[in-house]
């Protein structure tokens, strides 16, 4: 089953590092902004009163004494004009510091913006890299210059670097799995061939043990001939069986109801099974799945079941429990059990028989059925005697 497709990164770290510069870059601005119009109010607060006294007392001496009071009066204007500029002053230093803490304010959230988007660039695209390679493909390569220039890049370039490493460890993997494949491909056919190659075998020694003086034996020769016929006949069962096994079709994936399914395997193998078949009652559910490929899956898992039952033995009971994004399906009998838990390569591990028309194909099929709809199959004793199986699908098909 493919995982979860990486969600993009939030922008988190560009709001902090907004909030960072702003408070930083604001608060002393603002608290020197405080400080300079405290100093400049106090050194704007000087009266103007005890001036104008003095030149009321100069221009009262002067118009005494009869002499011209126009320098006065210039004093006197420029003293107005003077006041009138200290008042503009005082009201507009705070709108000042209000604007240029607003325009450092805009500043900083521009430099922010820009230094954030700068910063969070790289790990967005460290971020897009490693869902690639969630996804699976190794093959994805970061833009990372032969010699790094900064930390990022030197990032990218060790990405790069591990992207190659797990490419080249995937490929010695995969050739390392085919090999043990064909190990046990061929464990497997030469314990198959064994038995029926050592019966002909036999069957030709019998065969070639004839005396020149006495007839030959009808009876000898007619067991001889259909002892090999019946061991070719296993071995063209066993080659049939492994052509199927390797043509297997892809599977084509609809909406399939999975309580009718399971009763037509139950109505199939009630005939011939020595112990009644039962589909356990519950909710109607509904999978993407390939119909076919079910019902191969299942009727395999019955089919064991029922041939390890022996007559009298307890029913073979098949459940649905649905669990969260997908269903499990458990078919449970009341055989001679397995001693421990099968699962993953285990369950292909030898690929014999125990049945004599068996080709030991049966638990692979089904496992390469489960594992193709996303799901895994698990096979475990069962509590009180018998085998239970354990058959994990998802609701919706895995993503190619």
């Amino acid at each position: 089953m493919a995982p979860p497709a990486l969600s993009a990164p939030p922008h988190r770290f560009r709001r902090r590092l907004l909030a960072v510069m702003l408070v930083a870059g604001l608060v002393p601005l603002v608290l020197m902004g405080l400080l300079a119009r405290s100093a400049l109010e106090r050194l704007l607060s000087v009266s103007v009163a005890p001036v104008e006294r003095v030149l009321d007392e100069v221009s009262g001496e002067l118009e005494r004494r009869g002499i011209s009071q126009a320098p006065l009066d210039e004093a006197r204007l420029n003293l107005a004009q003077a006041e009138l500029a200290r008042g503009a002053l005082v009201r507009r230093v705070p709108m000042f510091i209000a604007a240029l803490v607003l325009v450092s304010a805009v500043v900083l959230a521009l430099a922010a913006a820009l230094l954030g988007r700068a910063l969070s660039r790289p790990v967005t695209t460290l971020t897009q890299g490693m869902a690639t390679y969630a996804r699976g493909d190794l093959s994805i390569r970061l833009p990372a210059p032969e010699h790094p220039r900064d930390e990022f890049q030197f990032l990218f370039a060790g990405f790069n670097r591990m992207g190659q490493e797990l490419l080249a460890q995937r490929e010695r993997l995969k050739a390392a799995e085919q090999i043990a494949a064909w190990q046990d491909i061929a464990r497997a056919l030469a314990h198959e061939l064994k038995n029926p190659l050592t019966a002909m075998k036999l069957s030709l020694a019998r065969l070639s043990r004839s005396d020149g003086s006495s007839p030959p034996d009808a009876a000898r020769i007619s067991e001889a001939v259909a002892l090999l016929q019946e061991e070719v006949e296993l071995l063209m069962r066993m080659t049939q069986s492994f052509s199927a096994f390797a043509r297997l079709p892809a599977p084509r994936f609809q909406p399939v109801a999975l309580r009718p399914l399971l009763a037509e395997v139950c109505t199939l193998y009630q005939g011939t099974s020595p112990v009644p078949v039962e589909l356990a009652p519950g909710g109607e559910f509904t999978l993407q799945a390939d119909p076919d490929g079910l019902r191969r899956l299942f009727g395999n898992l019955v089919k064991n079941a029922t041939e390890a039952s022996a007559p009298g033995a307890s029913p073979v009971r098949i459940a649905v429990e649905p669990q969260p994004s997908r269903l499990r399906v458990t078919i449970r009998d009341g055989g001679t059990g397995i001693p421990a838990v099968l699962e993953g390569a285990a369950l292909t591990r030898g690929l014999f028989s125990t049945k004599p028309e068996g080709s030991g194909l049966g638990l692979p099929i089904a496992q390469k059925i489960a594992h193709e709809h996303g799901g895994t199959l698990r096979l475990e004793p069962a509590p009180g005697g018998g085998t239970l199986a354990l058959v994990d699908l998802p609701l919706a098909p895995p993503t190619p």
